[in-house]
């Protein structure tokens, strides 16, 4: 089965091992593995190991799904923000969640400057209209509400395509229908151009 990394601060939470197992629990709802930064590493303390166990995760799963919700201050989890980077330059499709609702602006407290906004420290904040910042999420990047529909959307595209009723019997139809048509022009030929 295809195996999806789930990304996120759920690492810290007090019921972390519970929240992975629900998580993972979605993933396989959805025909697929769930991989959780914590597993096998719950008594690990030393953080090479774990940030080498985290990256070889990664390598080994075809996605990643990340909760982005606001960590520790407006913006998401610095560790997810790194994971989402070095998946993206491997190459993987990311899925995005958020359990805030509204866009970055909203949660930052900002003074107008113009057309613009600043922060407590007079540094401009970004106003895209984005849940998180425009190198997390894009424009044109959905993000999700909930890990629920991100692990579905996730699940959805490791999915291959449904097959059409008989399409393997169609295939070899038509095969033989090629091969007989082939058949038929040969002894065509042979009976009226090549007497």
């Amino acid at each position: 089965m295809p195996s999806i990394y789930l990304a996120g601060p759920d690492i810290f939470r007090s019921d972390a091992v519970a929240e992975g197992e629900r998580l993972k629990a979605l993933c396989t709802a959805g025909g697929v593995t769930g991989v959780f930064p914590l597993d096998g590493t719950e008594q690990e303390t030393d953080p090479e190991r774990i940030r080498d166990k985290c990256i070889a995760d990664i390598e080994t799963c075809a996605v990643v799904v990340a909760n982005i919700s606001p960590f520790r201050g407006p913006h998401m989890d610095p560790g997810t923000a790194w994971e989402l980077g070095y998946a993206q330059a491997r190459g993987k499709p990311v899925f995005l969640w958020s359990a805030a609702g509204g866009d970055l602006l909203s949660r930052i407290e900002t003074t107008p400057d113009g057309d613009r906004w600043r922060d407590g420290d007079g540094h401009l904040v970004e106003n895209f209209g984005a849940r998180e910042n425009l190198m997390i999420a894009p424009s044109g990047t959905h993000v999700h509400d909930g890990p629920e529909a991100a692990i579905a959307a996730a699940a959805a595209y490791l999915r291959p395509p449904p097959r059409a009723a008989g399409s393997r019997f169609g295939l070899l139809q038509m095969i033989g229908i090629a091969a007989a048509a082939a058949l038929l022009a040969s002894w065509l030929g042979d009976r009226f151009l090549f007497k």
